[in-house]
């Protein structure tokens, strides 16, 4: 073997794999990675790809941006769900503590979530996994992202929803920031959900019953959910501050 002068020494390389580690978790990388992908469906032609196409090229890629990587452990394709004859496109956990199912579907699926088959796949899951915390249905351009909540309750509506094309990570998207393998916490999905839903309710509250008692009852039941640690007073302050712009 003939060795280079000119490489690295240990300590060198060590903090060059720390640099690109810190790299791969940071939004700004994530976001440039995304971009590439959105390129590369621009100029494929999406009506011939395979769903094995679409997610090597694009499901796969995106979750590497987020730091996972799909030849270790923690990335199972085909994955059997306990106790049951049912298997999801994909599997990945963080240490073993709890997995996370992804449906995928080819690319040339559009509005995925309006398709009642691909729905009812996603509930049979839920229903196979009773303790299901996240599963996302993607067709590598939509994501879709399921929970139970922490009431049990099986939504058909995404708590979650993007296109990559419209996401930006560095500002109306920093919540998927939980997304990266340093910072995922299958636990933390079914509260995100609850959140999500509770603003859903102030948002459908306020559209649909302005001027009932269903609009309160809402509301203060999102806010409940929204802040659990905030003191009831100062959380009627803040619904009353928010009954201004009802």
């Amino acid at each position: 073997m003939i060795f280079n002068k000119k490489s690295s020494s240990p300590a060198a390389t060590s903090k060059a794999t720390v640099e690109k580690s810190r790299g791969q978790y940071s939004l700004e990388y994530t976001q440039i990675a995304i971009r590439k992908i959105v390129a590369q469906i621009d100029s494929s032609d999406i009506k011939d790809l395979t769903e094995e196409d679409t997610c090597n090229r694009f499901i796969l890629p995106f979750f590497q941006a987020f730091g996972w990587n799909p030849v270790l452990s923690h990335w199972c394709s085909q994955f059997r769900i306990e106790n049951s004859s049912q298997r999801v496109d994909y599997a990945f956990s963080k240490r073993g503590k709890g997995w996370a199912y992804i449906e995928a579907k080819r690319i040339n699926f559009k509005n995925i979530d309006k398709n009642k088959n691909f729905v009812k796949q996603v509930s049979g899951y839920f229903n196979a996994a009773k303790n299901a915390h996240l599963i996302i249905l993607t067709n590598g351009e939509e994501y879709c992202f399921y929970s139970y909540g922490e009431n049990t309750e099986i939504s058909a509506t995404p708590f979650i929803k993007f296109n990559i094309r419209n996401i930006n990570l560095t500002g109306n998207a920093k919540p998927l920031s939980r997304l990266f393998y340093n910072q995922f916490n299958i636990g933390d999905w079914p509260q995100l959900a609850e959140k999500s839903r509770a603003l859903a309710d102030i948002k459908y509250s306020l559209r649909n019953a302005p001027d009932s008692l269903t609009k309160q009852n809402n509301i203060e039941r999102s806010f409940a959910l929204l802040y659990p640690d905030m003191d009831v007073s100062q959380r009627k302050e803040l619904i009353d501050f928010f009954n201004l712009f009802g």
